[in-house]
């Protein structure tokens, strides 16, 4: 073999072995994201399973804890007025039957909300009359904003429970609403002293209603939401700021 035919067949030799070595790294590039992406769809769906378990498991957290109230205000309502105590059932089952319809939706629009939080003031009236006054000031364009389903319940439950312990008669509940910047305010305010949750004190405080509602902005919101509690002048006021998931 020649010189000339040698250095010929080493360089023939040599690409072959470059388009070896480039094929084996696309296989090898191809295993790997392949790899990857499936271990990052499991881990996605494990994150998604775990987040509608956890979910899940708030919002149960949040019906039988109106319930109790709700049904102890009407064994008490029962022995001195049948025909409030009527009245009051009659709301409860409208309350319940928007809680069966939404059961297994995580979101709804705002009005959606407030219609079931109107309905719940309806039967705090039947208990407390005029010494419950709610008030709403909401934006139209607000109304069909999609949000967590009895997330703004919990919230309104403490404003009536604990404002009632710490308000001057009677106790007043603002909720307002509108779209700025593509984002969705609400404010709950009312009046009466922010109670802090003390776990070494005899005191009540707030308890699961606000951890819930903590706990499912931190899941359904995991880019970011804004929440903050203001207390001034015996006033409580609680503001979210939500981004539109739909």
């Amino acid at each position: 073999m020649t010189p000339v035919n040698l250095r010929f067949y080493i360089w023939e030799l040599f690409g072959d072995f470059l388009v070896l070595l480039a094929w084996s790294a696309f296989y090898l590039l191809i295993k790997l994201w392949y790899e990857w992406q499936t271990a990052k769809e499991s881990a996605e769906k494990a994150n998604l399973l775990a987040e509608s378990s956890q979910l899940q498991m708030l919002r149960n957290q949040i019906n039988p804890h109106f319930l109790f109230n709700t049904l102890s205000s009407l064994r008490a309502l029962v022995r001195i007025d049948q025909k409030k105590a009527e009245e009051m059932i009659s709301k409860i089952s409208d309350f319940l039957r928007y809680s069966l319809v939404n059961k297994k939706d995580t979101v709804v629009t705002l009005k959606e909300e407030l219609d079931a939080i109107n309905n719940y003031f309806e039967i705090e009236k039947v208990r407390y009359e005029e010494n419950l006054i709610a008030r709403f000031d909401i934006d139209p364009i607000a109304e069909d904003f999609p949000i967590p389903s009895f997330l703004i319940h919990s919230i309104i439950e403490n404003a009536v429970k604990y404002g009632m312990d710490t308000s001057e008669l009677p106790l007043e509940i603002d909720v307002k609403a509108n779209v700025i910047n593509d984002k969705l305010k609400i404010e709950i305010i009312n009046t009466g002293k922010w109670i802090e949750q003390d776990i070494n004190s005899n005191e009540k405080g707030t308890g699961t209603g606000i951890k819930n509602v903590k706990a499912r902005l931190k899941y359904m919101y995991p880019e970011g939401y804004d929440f903050k509690i203001t207390k001034d002048n015996g006033r409580v006021s609680v503001i979210l700021e939500l981004t539109n998931k739909a």
